[in-house]
């Protein structure tokens, strides 16, 4: 079995198109076949190298790594459509020889008038044929005066039967077809039929798409058998729909793979998630690649639109995140802190985050809450200066600890300071809460443990002498906080 993946280089990765590429991996790697990469550049005015870059660079983050490609090379190249062209013109004057195309003088002027007064009147828009009544002999003269002509290719009468292996047999009506442009009058191939030429000489058995193609693929299931190819298997997966039933759009949020990995996401979070929008799999969700590629088949996909979840990706990801080894959970998210970040406050705040964390782009906000929170409101500094004497007592402790402290020794630290004021009669909240909102400017927010852990000795002194003493002045040590 060979499939391929074929995004044109006009734009980023979206998030739809990452998942018509994994159903594509997971298909070829379960069933041991190939999968392909190709580039379909037919639209040399918006492609872009940059764009083509970046699209391979999202397929390897996501992990989907392709048997053969532009970068990779193999025995059916080129992988770039536009490097093709030889094959598809050569196939093209075999379908005008054949009487199976003929060439259109129609300028583009008419072509958007028929189009106009179509839509005007409820009809589909169609070509209306003319130049194919035109003689061999005008053909030949207005051809060899030099007049631009696009090659049509000439569509059979009668519906087309496509045989669906999601959706069964799929019938598309003659009236859905027009004759399309097979070559452009500037020489350049169409897309469908550049599509065809390239699927049949790269061997591809299955085509595995969106449905957003079944009227394309009407054309180049004729367009196969006219070039005499065999015509591969159709696949044809739902849509994904924003949650208003619309197109996902950048109104609903993220779209492209970079936004989400910009956003912090996991790639094996993004990648199980695909998977299961629209992919029935029984009641367990959380699935790495190599148990998608075991399981995955095209039986188990829906026909119906895929609506994209959100809050079901953030929780996937965030299984991903608590599944992770410490040392990587550590280093995911001290590369996401601001330059300069202390490595023992970017490990403190690192497990302080993540029995909660959703995404990695989310730590710096949270590291700022406790690394350069704003002054505490006025009310607040009432309540903690309520406990002047817990706070002063805390801070006695801290300023005989050493410079920084790891969350065990800051656990010891705040053991010491509630044994105190238990023999004072002070409640947990009447010693921790006036400790927090010094620390945090919040009543709310991480474990005190790890806050102190993530401050060094001089900053904790700092905050609480705010609170003691006000701005500019500070709080005397006293020698033994016992």
């Amino acid at each position: 079995m060979r499939v391929r993946f074929a995004p044109s280089p006009t734009g980023t990765l979206h998030i739809g198109s990452a998942r018509t590429a994994l159903y594509n991996y997971l298909f070829a790697r379960h069933h041991e076949g190939k999968f392909v990469l190709r580039i379909d550049d037919t639209d040399a005015a918006r492609s872009r190298a940059a764009l083509e870059e970046s699209i391979l660079a999202d397929l390897h983050w996501l992990g989907l790594e392709w048997d053969e490609g532009p970068d990779v090379g193999g025995p059916f190249g080129p992988y770039r459509q536009s490097e093709r062209a030889e094959r598809q013109r050569a196939a093209a004057d075999g379908l005008l020889a054949s009487g199976q195309a003929y060439r259109c003088f129609c300028p583009e002027e008419r072509l958007q008038d028929l189009r106009r007064r179509a839509l005007a009147e409820g009809r589909t828009p169609r070509y209306d044929r003319r130049c194919l009544a035109l003689s061999a002999d005008e053909v030949r003269r207005r051809a060899d005066a030099g007049e631009p002509a696009a090659l049509r290719f000439r569509v059979p009468a009668g519906e087309v039967v496509v045989d669906d292996l999601i959706r069964g047999r799929v019938v598309i009506g003659a009236e859905a077809l027009s004759d399309p442009i097979i070559v452009r009058s500037d020489g350049a191939p169409g897309y469908n039929f550049a599509t065809v030429v390239d699927d049949r000489d790269m061997g591809i058995t299955h085509v595995i798409r969106g449905d957003d193609h079944l009227t394309n693929t009407a054309r180049q299931q004729l367009l196969f058998i006219a070039l005499g190819g065999p015509v591969p298997s159709w696949a044809h997966h739902s849509m994904v729909l924003a949650p208003d039933g619309g197109k996902l759009s950048k109104r609903h949020g993220a779209t492209s793979v970079a936004e989400f990995r910009d956003l912090g996401y996991l790639p094996a979070a993004i990648v199980n998630y695909l998977a299961l929008l629209g992919w029935s799999h029984g009641e367990e969700e959380v699935l790495d690649l190599d148990r998608l590629v075991r399981e995955f088949d095209l039986d188990g996909l829906s026909a119906s639109p895929a609506v994209f979840d959100a809050a079901k990706l953030d929780w996937l990801d965030h299984e991903r995140i608590m599944a992770l080894a410490p040392d990587e959970h550590r280093r995911r998210f001290a590369e996401r802190l601001p330059a300069g970040t202390p490595p023992q406050a970017a490990a403190a705040l690192a497990a302080a985050a993540q029995p909660s964390l959703v995404r990695y782009g989310d730590a710096p906000a949270l590291a700022a809450e406790v690394l350069a929170p704003p002054p505490p409101p006025d009310a607040l500094r009432a309540r903690a200066l309520a406990a002047a004497a817990q706070l002063a007592h805390v801070r006695a402790l801290r300023a005989a600890a050493p410079e920084w402290l790891t969350p065990a020794a800051a656990r010891d630290l705040l053991a010491a300071y509630r044994a105190w004021g238990t023999a004072r009669g002070c409640t947990a909240r009447e010693l921790l809460m006036p400790l927090r909102i010094a620390l945090t400017s919040a009543e709310h927010g991480p474990e005190l443990p790890f806050v102190l852990a993530a401050l060094d000795r001089s900053s904790v002194l700092a905050r609480l002498d705010l609170i003691l003493t006000g701005p500019g002045e500070s709080t005397p040590t006293p020698g033994d906080p016992s």
